[in-house]
């Protein structure tokens, strides 16, 4: 009996320090998150450049990539990387994204959180969706995507996310072609400024392709925003996407280049099966087996001593 009255005491304990993290104000972290960021209209402002595109969801595949702990603080906080919704419930992203360089490893999946539908960083959406990460498919040494897999399928009929188009295996890149200059391409992402101030705003920019230097990566697509105005105003998100009409070219890697998503088509595919949920909740199924031994095993443990 005294026992369990010690468990009901911890589990109080739990529930309480949750309720008081939960409810804690959220006007200080608003006014912080609007001193740190800078919306579309002012940036515009400042570096006389009206080449960013809109505050509407022109890219609806786009994904903001966040920290579940650090979107506690509040809304948007937890913002690290872009990536695409490239099937129901799979988005890609670059490696990098995903590599936490404080514990020198991946994430795990119970850390991440996939907005989607959303334009805006820091503010929610009420048709916006922000999904849980079951599995991710870590890139191997060669390649350079990686695969986040969702806690549940975007439904095919939302207004406002829909999935981008991957190359076909085995299909000759656009930008390999002869007529490469005259390529509709269009790069989407967050970013920030000069000073460090986060964009509230997703934007959209028309690109050329330009040639590579010398980077030893056949797998890298560059190319030139149409909208410079002199000295670069905005900083480009790692995960930003890279589209020629509807289908996915690539996304951007943390030097400025674009990881070319053809080269990792044959992966992709054998990773993620049809693209829906039925994947994505074995590897949770199986996670969720893996803990509960755990719990079982410390319990056992526990009541032995």
């Amino acid at each position: 009996m005294q026992l369990n009255d010690h468990w009901r005491k911890i589990v109080k304990i739990f529930i309480f320090a949750f309720l008081c993290t939960e409810m804690q104000t959220t006007f200080t972290q608003r006014d912080l998150a609007a001193q740190r960021g800078i919306s579309l209209s002012e940036m515009e402002a400042i570096s006389g450049d009206h080449g960013f595109g809109n505050t509407k969801m022109s890219a609806p595949y786009q994904a903001s990539i966040r920290l579940a702990a650090q979107e506690r603080l509040y809304f948007g906080k937890g913002h690290i990387c872009s990536g695409a919704l490239v099937a129901p419930s799979v988005v890609l992203t670059v490696g990098s994204c995903i590599f936490s360089q404080k514990k020198r490893n991946y994430y795990h999946p119970s850390e991440l959180r996939v907005m989607l539908g959303n334009p805006q960083r820091f503010a929610p959406n009420e048709q916006g969706l922000v999904v849980g990460v079951t599995h991710i498919y870590q890139p191997p040494q060669d390649l350079a995507l990686a695969i986040l897999m969702l806690e549940k399928d975007v439904p095919q009929d939302h207004p406002l996310i829909q999935p981008v188009g991957l190359p076909s295996p085995g299909e000759t890149s656009v930008l390999d072609s002869s007529d490469a200059s005259q390529s509709l391409l269009q790069i989407s992402s967050w970013g920030y400024d000069s000073q460090i101030r986060e964009l509230h705003d997703l934007v959209t920019l028309n690109a050329t392709h330009t040639v590579c230097p010398n980077t030893g990566s056949p797998r890298r697509i560059c190319v030139q925003t149409e909208a410079t105005g002199g000295a670069p105003s905005l900083y480009m998100d790692a995960g930003a996407t890279l589209t020629e009409r509807d289908r996915l070219l690539g996304l951007r890697s943390l030097d400025g280049g674009f990881e070319d998503v053809a080269s990792h088509v044959d992966w992709i595919l054998a990773k993620i099966g049809d693209g829906s949920n039925q994947n994505s909740s074995v590897w949770g199924a199986l996670g969720f087996l893996v803990f509960t031994g755990y719990v079982l095993m410390v319990s056992r443990k526990t009541f032995s001593t």
